[in-house]
């Protein structure tokens, strides 16, 4: 992490985290929810909130559903989880489109290897981390998939109006399915029957939805 290693190398990447990736909002929204006793979602999480996790939540894993580059909030993040102890795992998966399948069963395999307690993030904490949330339900809760849905939100901000909406169209074409096919599980559905390039040609977002994603909360 060479960019961290002068001083102004450090001022630029906590001057890149703050003013171009919104930390300067997330520093007074973090978007903080516990989804049991070992598991938890947020938004991007700054070097001051790792260490809370490490001392108050004694958090273990970080799951990061953003991809790894030189920017100045990955750097920081890395460079904290490697202070206090902390793996932080990358598993890059979008917010605006429908999710591949190999994607889904590497958060599974993700989820059931991780040592816990655990974390889960993206940029905002609403969309892609409510995904995954979605999946520690399914997969390591075991919970109902109706349940587990809950965690695609307003209350997260999660908008289902806007393209970030695909994440719900994927999960309501399963129970959909499910209605005709009673015995037909999650897993099997993703496996066989998931037909990703049509759903995504069924799916229709509200423009005024996008504006509100794309141009005045910025989502990545």
């Amino acid at each position: 992490m060479e960019k961290l290693q002068t001083k102004w190398g450090r001022f630029k990447a906590h001057l890149q985290a703050w003013l171009i990736d919104h930390e300067i909002l997330r520093a007074v929204y973090r978007n903080f929810y516990r989804l049991s006793p070992k598991a938890f979602r947020s938004n991007h999480p700054s070097p001051t909130f790792i260490k809370k996790l490490h001392h108050k939540y004694g958090v273990k894993t970080i799951i990061s559903l953003r991809r790894t580059d030189k920017s100045g909030q990955y750097l920081l993040e890395k460079e904290a989880c490697e202070r206090y102890g902390i793996t932080l795992i990358n598993h890059p998966m979008s917010s605006r489109s429908l999710p591949d399948a190999d994607d889904i069963l590497e958060a599974k395999r993700i989820l059931e290897t991780a040592e816990y307690p655990i974390l889960i993030h993206c940029k905002s904490g609403a969309d892609r981390a409510g995904l995954m949330s979605v999946f520690y339900e399914l997969f390591i809760e075991h919970k109902p998939m109706e349940e587990a849905l809950k965690q695609l939100s307003m209350k997260y901000g999660h908008f289902r109006w806007a393209d970030t909406g695909k994440l719900d169209f994927f999960f309501d074409s399963y129970l959909a399915y499910r209605a005709e096919h009673p015995e037909t599980e999650f897993l099997d559905w993703l496996q066989h029957h998931y037909d990703k390039p049509t759903l995504n040609c069924q799916f229709h977002s509200a423009g005024w939805a996008n504006i509100v994603v794309n141009k005045i909360l910025h989502r990545e």
